[in-house]
């Protein structure tokens, strides 16, 4: 009869084989876990750092403001002295005033445009000075002033002649003003005075009033 071999030492070989290599794969999955665990919280912990380290993102500037340029000033208006006008009464110079000069008789009027004794157009005294004018002549009938160059007169036909010779030979006695305003001028209906022969707004002759 054949021996009996028992296989009970064999399953328990087994069993404690199997055991063993159980302990050792849970050591090293625990150790593989734990590794896990420590290389985790490390990467945690050296983000937390960075973050900690980054700068503060600066604010959006905001758009600045251009100020507004200053105003230029308008420079100051220099304004040249007042010179006194040269006046001339009679043929020789009178006290420096502001009105305007008759180029024929040389007498200086304010607040007129022609000449009441020869209906000649007043100048400033500025161009009698400079010699810009001349007395031209004088119409031997009626004794209006014209510019030089004319031979007869536009009104009556009668020969113009220089008005120095005018002035010489057939000078009238010039009336002071009366102060009574007896004269109009029939065109612009101005009221002059009783001496005047010419209107001093138009030049044309007056006439009595009735």
């Amino acid at each position: 009869m054949a021996p009996v071999h028992s296989t009970a030492p064999r399953t328990d070989l087994l069993i404690a084989n199997a055991s063993s290599s159980a302990v050792d794969l849970a050591r090293w999955g625990l150790g593989l876990a734990l590794a896990l665990l420590v290389i985790g919280s490390v990467a945690l912990v050296v983000m937390l750092v960075r973050r900690r380290r980054r700068p503060a993102p600066s604010p959006i500037p905001l758009p600045r403001e251009t100020p507004a340029p200053p105003r230029r000033r308008a420079p100051p208006v220099r304004t040249a002295p007042a010179r006194p006008a040269v006046g001339f009464a009679g043929g020789g110079l009178a006290v420096a005033t502001s009105g305007l000069v008759c180029p024929t008789c040389r007498t200086e009027y304010s607040g007129m445009i022609y000449c009441p004794r020869d209906a000649r157009r007043l100048v400033a005294p500025e161009e009698m000075l400079a010699g810009a004018r001349s007395a031209g002549g004088m119409c031997g009938s009626c004794g209006r002033a014209f510019e030089p160059g004319l031979r007869r007169c536009p009104h009556d036909g009668a020969d113009i002649i220089p008005a120095a010779l005018y002035l010489a030979t057939r000078r009238r006695r010039d009336a002071a003003p009366t102060g009574v305003m007896a004269k109009v001028c029939p065109v612009c209906r101005d009221k002059a005075d009783l001496s005047s022969r010419f209107c001093g707004r138009d030049g044309h002759e007056l006439v009595v009033v009735n």
